[in-house]
């Protein structure tokens, strides 16, 4: 059988990827496709069991109560701006322009959008997430003898409370855990845009060390989340990463965006914008976020249909510009 020879140059430089400059070659993400969807069903079916043991007084919701207790009891109060850094491994506001910073390292070194566009459509799931959090309604654990007196049955789902509940009880946003969430998802779209660049044990300190980390602070100290929030989150960052891992993202057909593919330092800092832009209009007020998400479509597809036309434009040109040399060649 004969091999082509692309597949031999293919295997003689992939084991080079890792020492060399990613703008020697196209960007690849980092990390081997998963083979299997049964990981990804059982852990879709643990999180859903969770939330069906959270709908009523189960012994989950006690063991969540009883880990509370615990950490009220034994928690040393010096040891609070510890619990408070390790905490920021999940705050997206702190990780997320981080994770942006890699992803637009990796295009200006490749000349591709595709980084970005791997780093946009994963975080994007963030907002789903986000909506769960408000519909799954669980009240958070900051204040839980405050909660006992108006919900004796515990943290339930879907346990609303106006106005707070009357007390210091915050509002019910508590399962999923979105820091466990960004702690799973951020850190790992680090690793599969600079994991070929990088040790092994960085590697796996990237993916260990920080849902570690936010579900220690939260829930042993801080007391932000009730024990079951936090796997729940994780599990929903690991089904997020399987998922984006699936993706050919170096090979995948970008349709109209091909336009913008060699990119330029120009279509790359653009494009940066509009992903901040989206990234800060969640933290506007409920009609500025909406008029900011209209307002960022928009000047998105201007973009777009403005660059095509160019492209076309550039096209033409070129095709008039072949058709005297081709009539001179001919008379020749």
């Amino acid at each position: 059988m004969t091999v082509p020879d692309d597949a031999v140059v293919d295997q003689l430089v992939r084991p080079l990827r890792r020492y060399i400059p990613v703008g020697w070659f196209d960007w690849e993400p980092y990390g081997k496709r998963p083979k299997s969807w049964w990981p990804d069903l059982w852990l879709f079916t643990s999180f859903l069991a969770m939330a069906a043991l959270l709908t009523w007084p189960s012994p989950l919701i006690q063991f969540d109560w009883a880990v509370r207790m615990w950490a009220i009891d034994y928690r040393i109060e010096s040891l609070r701006p510890v619990a408070e850094s390790l905490a920021q491994f999940g705050q997206a506001r702190v990780v997320a322009p981080v994770t942006l910073g890699f992803a637009v390292w990796c295009s200006l070194r490749s000349r591709s959008i595709r980084p970005l566009l791997m780093y946009v459509l994963s975080f994007i799931t963030l907002a789903a997430i986000l909506g769960m959090k408000y519909v799954l309604g669980r009240p958070l654990s900051l204040h839980p003898f405050q909660l006992r007196d108006v919900s004796p049955d515990g943290a339930l789902l879907f346990t609303y409370f106006p106005e707070g509940g009357g007390g210091n009880i915050n509002e019910a946003t508590a399962f999923p855990s979105g820091h466990a969430v960004n702690s799973v998802l951020l850190f790992g779209l680090i690793v599969m845009l600079i994991g070929g660049l990088i040790p092994k044990t960085l590697r796996w300190g990237l993916i260990w060390v920080p849902p570690i980390a936010v579900f220690s602070a939260q829930v042993f100290y801080l007391g932000q989340h009730w024990f079951s929030d936090e796997p729940a989150g994780i599990i929903l960052g690991l089904l997020i990463i399987r998922s984006a891992q699936r993706v050919a993202w170096h090979e995948i057909p970008l349709g109209p965006l091909k336009v913008f593919e060699p990119a330029t330092r120009k279509t790359i800092l653009i494009s940066t914008l509009l992903i901040l832009w989206v990234m800060g209009t969640p933290l506007l007020p409920l009609n500025l976020a909406l008029v900011s998400a209209v307002l960022v479509v928009a000047t998105g597809l201007g973009w777009l249909l403005l660059s095509r036309r160019e492209a076309r434009r550039r096209e033409e040109e070129e095709e008039a510009a072949e058709i005297p040399s081709q009539q001179s060649d001919s008379s020749q």
